[in-house]
């Protein structure tokens, strides 16, 4: 199981798990992060809280934008949501991309599976070499033995097929009891027999599960996934060029609108000679990136509390030198100062007429700031990004 930055104890306690299970996703390498939901999503559902798990799952994808397919991270995990599936009755919508699986052929598997041995001899142990595989092979083989919570497993599932619910859920609490702070729910999830005790919750008592934690799980890891995901694309943002800076802040803007409104554009670009004219008349050099800014778009259309950017044309140096950038509105404008400070650097000002000013070391900060501030980065990264 994955783990290690979560603080756990010898068993199962929700809310440790919870919290280990956010620290992976906040701390962990994101191709960790579908591993963790889909083993969340899976244990959601046999303590009763499959509509905590298929919202955690539709809202991993909309964040990730990767395949269903991912949330499986191995067989054992893919056949416990097709049983419960079929327990369910249900097929949920964040499923439906996966390609439907053959219970019963798949109940085979599985308990083959949990009636193998199992070695503590680790692939390789020997080396790689024709030899040191042979040796690891009879190795593995001389120490195979059962695995204890598969074997449980597999009890409790001939326990319902022989139709004793009460020794199936004597067996389950036994499972729980020795599963560890993060129980391998897919071991049971897979037993066709069982499917329908957990997907009724049967898990919760054993496992000592209150009332509403799973919408409280799922809750706190979809916020983690979509600050992890604004994290990184925040950090993929500062490596990208001044087109598709603008592009991202259109497309954030865009986010919340109706589907039939149109993406906004760039406005053309300033022509070389308006940006060279412009500072004729501030009697400097612009900022190289704010250059590049009226080179990708002459100016930028208000948005709510952001005010409209100036095209080159309109640009005019006032007391002082500073430039205003901007239109000015009843929250105020932005201006750029010239150099001049300690570090002889352009620097870009809100003043906020209700909140104060703001100063941003370069104009491309202050678009950065912008873009945080509409909440885009992770959505726009993927439909204005380069």
């Amino acid at each position: 199981m994955l783990g290690g930055f979560g603080e756990l104890g010898p068993r199962f306690e929700p809310r440790a798990y919870a919290d280990a299970c956010v620290a992976d996703v906040l701390l962990g390498p994101p191709v960790t992060h579908a591993r963790v939901i889909g083993d969340v999503a899976l244990l959601l559902t046999c303590v009763g809280g499959s509509a905590a798990a298929d919202r955690l799952c539709e809202r991993w994808l909309v964040v990730t934008e990767q395949p269903a397919t991912d949330l499986l991270a191995e067989d054992a995990a893919a056949r416990g949501f097709a049983q419960l599936f079929a327990a369910r009755g249900t097929h949920p919508a964040w499923a439906r991309s996966l390609s439907p699986l053959d219970v019963d052929a798949e109940a085979t598997t599985h308990r083959r599976w949990l009636d193998r041995t199992d070695s503590p001899i680790d692939p390789g142990a020997f080396g790689t070499s024709t030899a040191g595989r042979v040796v690891t092979g009879l190795a593995q083989h001389a120490a195979a033995e059962p695995n204890p919570l598969k074997r449980l497993a597999a009890r409790a599932a001939d326990a319902m097929a022989d139709g004793d619910t009460s020794r199936a859920k004597d067996v389950l609490a036994e499972w729980a009891e020795r599963a560890g702070p993060r129980p391998p729910v897919a071991q049971l999830a897979g037993c066709r027999d069982l499917a329908p005790l957990l997907a009724d919750g049967a898990l919760a008592g054993p496992l000592g599960v209150p009332d509403g934690w799973p919408d409280d799980c799922a809750g706190a890891l979809a916020a983690a996934l979509r600050l992890r995901q604004r994290d990184q694309s925040s950090e993929a943002a500062d490596d990208v060029g001044m087109p598709a800076l603008v592009r991202r802040v259109l497309a954030a803007r865009h986010a919340g609108a109706a589907e039939d409104e149109p993406e906004p554009a760039p406005e053309p670009p300033a022509p070389a000679d308006a940006i060279a004219a412009a500072e004729r008349r501030i009697g400097h050099r612009l900022p190289d990136d704010y250059r590049a800014f009226l080179a990708t778009t002459d100016g930028l259309p208000a948005d709510v509390v952001f005010p409209r950017l100036l095209r080159a044309a309109e640009l005019h140096p006032s007391e002082g030198g500073v430039v205003v950038i901007s239109g000015r509105s009843e929250d105020g404008l932005i201006t750029l100062v010239p150099p001049g400070s300690a570090d002889d650097g352009w620097r870009v000002v809100e003043v906020d007429l209700g909140l104060g000013s703001t100063a941003h070391p370069s104009f491309t900060a202050l678009l950065r700031a912008h873009l945080t501030l509409l909440g885009g980065n992770d959505a726009a990264a993927g439909r204005g990004g380069p």
